[in-house]
């Protein structure tokens, strides 16, 4: 009897402790997931910056339609390269039509306090996004 009473205690004892010391911060447990409406509102909202290119490629988002323009030394045109690529929502994904039947499906998630942007297509990273004039560079 008092070999199942240890079992029983030691049991608890476990079960305590690997409750409490697993426990990272509350608050990210509770962080409220952007629905697709917001994510879009967050592009259109900035300038982008591509990924290994952010002093030469930056990417705005108005009104349905993704423009590209160039830059050198993080100085970058007034005005948008010819050409742009629509975009829509399709439930909680962006569908982005790239011309001549290249029409690519991603699902956004954005990190660093919405300053960085990350498009999957098919579950597989496609493209990373920086915010232009925030504080990206702290969370890479």
């Amino acid at each position: 009897m008092k070999s199942i009473k240890n079992k029983f205690f030691f049991f608890l004892a476990v079960l305590t402790i690997t409750g409490f010391s697993s426990c990272e911060d509350s608050d990210n447990d509770f962080a409220t997931e952007l629905i697709i409406q917001n994510k879009v509102e967050l592009l259109e909202s900035s300038e982008w910056l591509v990924k290994d290119f952010e002093d030469r490629v930056m990417h705005t988002f108005v009104n349905g339609e993704r423009l590209t323009y160039y830059g050198t030394d993080s100085i970058f045109s007034d005005e948008a390269i010819p050409g742009t690529q629509s975009y829509t929502i399709t439930g909680e994904l962006l569908t982005m039509d790239f011309n001549f039947g290249n029409i690519y499906t991603y699902e956004l998630k954005f990190s660093c306090d919405n300053n960085i942007v990350e498009f999957y297509r098919d579950g597989e990273l496609n493209t990373t996004l920086y915010k232009r004039g925030s504080n990206y560079e702290q969370c890479l």
